[in-house]
């Protein structure tokens, strides 16, 4: 039966007092297998199994009550959807600060603060990094608030310790933050202070700042301002920085002024925890797709060289990478992939396919064409929900190819851009490049027999496997791309290996931003002894 807004709930039914209490969220999958809660007459008199509750605060920062959500029976509450609860929460202590306004000139207030707040969560809503916040603040605090001066300082994500450092974006006009650019968390600066004690900084002018703190005084700057407001950033109790705000002139804060700031606070803090979060995953994705691109390893009359360029995006980690792997009969074998998406699960994905592609290459002396049928079925059976482009081959020696100086490139093509081979002299070309690729991974393991292409590799040239991020453009089809790759190709053939991958980059994507990475694989086919 679903609770009704005026129904009241004794304390001894209810698990909302905890986070009244305790000033934290209360998440919980199962109350009965609490010790703590488990002797809570909500679950035996009203049916409470899972709760998730969230404080609601005052304009004082005071908790007042508990936005909370219940189930009866277990439930695994999911990141998402706590993250919506808390910005419910959110918005409702928002509202009761409102409602708790003084009237005279509450509907003008209430106008402005709704102005406010309404600017500043447009602002913040494509904000990624906390260069974007700290933009974001800066234009609204000088729109909305007659600001000289809007920044924040923040803490090392994750960490409730260490130096808070000021968050730099490119409208930055504040000499003052330039010069301390980094403060320590602790009561000796303004900036530090409300962090530590966890409540704000307000001063009418400069010298109530300077009475405070005596060893920061000193001559005035052009544009320092004189009224100032600092704030603590927390988000569900966990310290993040600093807001600080500036004034031109002397004034005086009202009551409605605060409940303003507050709520701005509020807003800027949780734009701080996503774009941290969001720096943390990056960083985590592109840290494991890096130790998936291992040292290529260096045959006899083989030179293998590779690079790797990840998206310009911020938010961008994808699943592009390549490998090489000897047989133990020697044979080399080439692989190159390309997962879809461009997240951490795209670059996870890769991993998974990278290990399982690597050990079939390496274990099983068969046709490319067999082993990524294989890799398919393994997609399948393990229920890996991924697709992948995919170019695995193998470079051959018969002793009829020894005499004449060649080797053999047997390779399949699972809906991947085709191999680029150029020649020690002559004109560079795409392996097969009017065939039509096999189905790509993932996509079902029923279709078409997979095929193995080959073709005769003379001494001397080289070999490029490359991903879609090298030669695919908004701006532009495909086939350009892969003119300008093969103009580039010839263009640098004379080059040392390593040399004629950076030239190749360089010539294809110079130093221009791109939303997808990018893996080349080349090998170079020296003479024979």
């Amino acid at each position: 039966e679903p609770w009704q807004s005026d129904r009241q709930t004794p304390l001894t039914h209810s698990f909302c007092q905890y986070v009244v209490r305790d000033g934290r969220p209360l998440v919980i999958e199962d109350a009965r297998l609490d010790e703590r809660l488990r002797d809570n007459l909500a679950i035996t008199d009203l049916g409470v199994v899972a709760y998730a509750g969230f404080p609601l605060r005052d304009a004082t920062g005071q908790v007042v009550g508990s936005l909370c959500a219940i189930d009866t029976q277990p439930r695994g509450w999911t990141p998402a959807q706590l993250s919506i609860l808390e910005d419910l929460a959110h918005a409702a202590s928002t509202e009761l600060q409102l409602q708790a306004a003084p009237s005279g000139r509450e509907l003008n207030d209430n106008a402005h603060r709704a102005s406010v707040l309404l600017e500043l969560s447009e602002a913040l809503a494509d904000t990624v990094t906390l260069a974007d916040v700290a933009a974001a603040l800066q234009t609204v605090g000088e729109q909305q608030l007659g600001c000289n001066h809007a920044g924040i300082w923040v803490l090392p994500a994750g960490s409730r310790t260490g130096d808070l450092r000021y968050a730099d974006h490119p409208r930055r006009r504040w000499r003052q933050a330039e010069q301390r650019q980094v403060l320590p968390a602790d009561d000796t600066n303004p900036i530090g202070a409300p962090l530590v004690g966890r409540r704000p900084l307000v001063y009418r002018d400069r010298a109530e700042q300077d009475a405070q703190f005596p060893q920061l005084a000193g001559p005035p700057q052009d544009g320092d301002g004189q009224a100032r407001v600092f704030m603590p950033l927390t988000v569900s109790g966990e310290p993040l920085g600093t807001l600080a705000l500036l004034w031109a002139e002397p004034r005086e804060f009202t009551d409605q002024d605060r409940i303003t700031i507050a709520a701005l606070t509020s807003y800027t803090a949780h734009a701080v925890h996503r774009a941290q979060l969001l720096q943390d995953r990056t960083t985590v994705a592109a840290t494991l797709q890096a130790s998936m691109l291992s040292a290529l390893p260096q045959p006899d009359d083989l030179e293998l060289a590779a690079r790797y360029r990840p998206a310009t995006a911020y938010d961008q980690v994808g699943g592009d990478w390549y490998d090489a792997v000897i047989m133990p009969s020697g044979t080399t074998n080439l692989m190159i992939g390309d997962v879809m998406g461009h997240d951490i699960h795209a670059t996870a994905a890769m991993g998974q396919l990278r290990s399982m592609l690597r050990a079939l290459a390496w274990a099983l002396d068969d046709p490319p064409s067999t082993n990524v049928s294989r890799l398919d079925q393994a997609i399948h059976d393990f229920g890996l929900d991924t697709m992948a482009t995919l170019i695995l081959a193998r470079i051959e020696q018969s002793a009829a190819d020894h005499a004449a100086g060649l080797r053999q490139l047997r390779w399949t093509n699972a809906g991947h851009l085709p191999p680029l081979l150029l020649p020690a002299d002559g004109p560079a070309r795409l392996l097969a490049e009017h065939e039509r690729a096999d189905r790509i991974l993932g996509a079902t393991v029923r279709g078409p027999q997979r095929q193995d292409r080959s073709t005769p590799i003379p001494s001397g040239a080289t070999l490029l496997l490359y991903t879609d991020g090298l030669v695919e453009r908004r701006t532009d089809g495909i086939s350009a791309g892969l003119d300008r790759l093969r103009a580039a190709a010839e263009a640098n053939r004379e080059r040392p290996l390593d040399q004629f991958l950076d030239a190749v980059l360089q010539h294809m994507l110079g130093q221009t931003p791109t939303d997808d990475d990018t893996a080349l694989l080349a090998v170079r086919f020296h003479p024979q002894s």
